[in-house]
């Protein structure tokens, strides 16, 4: 190799990075500490960033729906106006749906757990007598052993005062060091929610300034392939929203449905529930069939393993058709990807890996397909070039 100006840069970067990656082995721990210190610095922005990106759909359907003959009939400040007016709108909308669900939910939840309380003994009582008379029938001997509802009632009583002691016995530190944790959660989220509040009103001066920066910096087909995969993420995130959100309207209707036909306890605080966690792909409405079943036990033993029944078929149903048919389609990918990504998210990034596996993966099942397609097109020309030099060689040959 020549020692040309070019070479000679590219052997001294070379040099750089093999002796940053050294002094990075031997300081392995401050290395660490450095990247959750920054983690810790731009947790903000991402939180911003995906605020926005999650209600720029709603935001942009406003606008254009409800507020687009504003921007024409005043150009100059009517759009700024009408963009602001979406945004609170969004908000509004966005803090009455939590709203409802929580005064869908809480009172429920509450009415529930106090039956379960005070019921609980004499439902538990009631079931191992059933169960002994069961045994009875069937000649076997063995016999579950039968306490009174007193005792069950003693254990109950014991277990919450052992856990509210152990709550309590929590070091000054301890307590200290989680609400901490818990304010700076909600510090985050706060200086999040107003930085999603200046990417959404000035989305379009953000698209152009990063675009000419990206045009500036790199060359022109890096650039290009950077404008196409930021294009197809950003459709990938909006399909993966709206199949996301449709299939949680589905499974939230058919649950409800299910519980009115066959008279569960709590039909809409289960299938609000279960509905709003249904926005986790594939394993979150199994948390909302968790406070659906604790929500059924309220009324007897029976009533809650028949609805867990009742779930695990729609579960089968959503999994099996809705889902890979309503987010799959949208995403463009196939069902088996769908359900393979979001296990390796939560491998991997638990619940936030779970909700930005699907998008991730689609984005990544496109760009494969594009350049097997090229590969083989490729492969294909050149197979064809080379097909009579082949020809020729056996013809000299014989």
């Amino acid at each position: 190799m020549d020692l040309n100006k070019t070479n000679t840069k590219k052997i001294i970067l070379i040099l750089l990075v093999a002796i940053t990656f050294c002094i990075g082995l031997i300081n392995i721990s401050s290395v660490w500490a450095f990247i959750a210190k920054f983690i810790s610095i731009i947790t903000p922005i991402i939180i911003g960033l995906c605020i926005a990106f999650l209600l720029d759909p709603l935001t942009t359907t406003i606008e254009k729906l409800m507020l687009g003959s504003l921007s024409k009939r005043f150009p100059q400040k009517g759009k700024s106006a009408a963009r602001g007016l979406s945004i609170f709108m969004t908000l509004i909308i966005v803090a009455g749906v939590i709203a409802l669900l929580i005064i869908l939910v809480i009172p429920s939840v509450n009415s529930a757990f106090t039956t379960i309380f005070n019921d609980l003994p004499t439902q538990i009582t009631t079931l191992v007598g059933k169960i002994n008379d069961l045994l009875a029938k069937s000649d076997i001997a063995f016999r579950i052993p039968l306490g009174q509802t007193s005792d069950w009632k003693e254990l109950i009583t014991t277990a919450q005062t052992l856990l509210k002691s152990a709550f309590e016995s929590g070091t000054l530190s301890d307590i200290a060091s989680t609400a901490l944790s818990v304010l700076s959660a909600l510090a985050s989220f706060v200086l999040g929610l107003i930085l999603s509040l200046y990417v959404l009103m000035q989305k379009e001066k953000l698209g152009r300034f990063t675009s000419r920066l990206i045009c500036a910096y790199s060359k022109e087909k890096t650039s290009a392939r950077i404008f196409k995969v930021a294009n197809l993420s950003k459709l990938s995130f909006h399909h993966f929203v709206a199949g996301q959100l449709t299939e949680a309207v589905i499974i939230g209707t058919l649950c409800l449905i299910g519980m009115l036909i066959f008279h569960f306890p709590y039909p809409t605080a289960t299938s609000a529930v279960v509905g709003v966690m249904a926005l986790v792909p594939v394993f979150g409405s199994w948390i909302g069939a968790t406070l659906g079943a604790l929500l059924c036990l309220s009324r007897s033993f029976p009533t809650a393993l028949l609805f867990i029944l009742f779930f695990f078929i729609l579960q089968q149903l959503e999994s099996n058709l809705i889902y890979p048919r309503v987010v799959g389609k949208s995403v463009g990918l196939p069902g088996i990807l769908v359900f393979i990504s979001v296990l390796m998210g939560a491998s991997l990034g638990g619940i936030l890996g779970i909700i930005l596996s699907v998008p991730i993966c689609s984005i990544l099942f496109v760009l494969i397909k594009e350049a097997v397609e090229k590969r083989l097109k490729k492969k294909k020309t050149l197979d064809n070039f080379e097909e009579p030099g082949i020809v020729h060689q056996k013809d000299d040959e014989t």
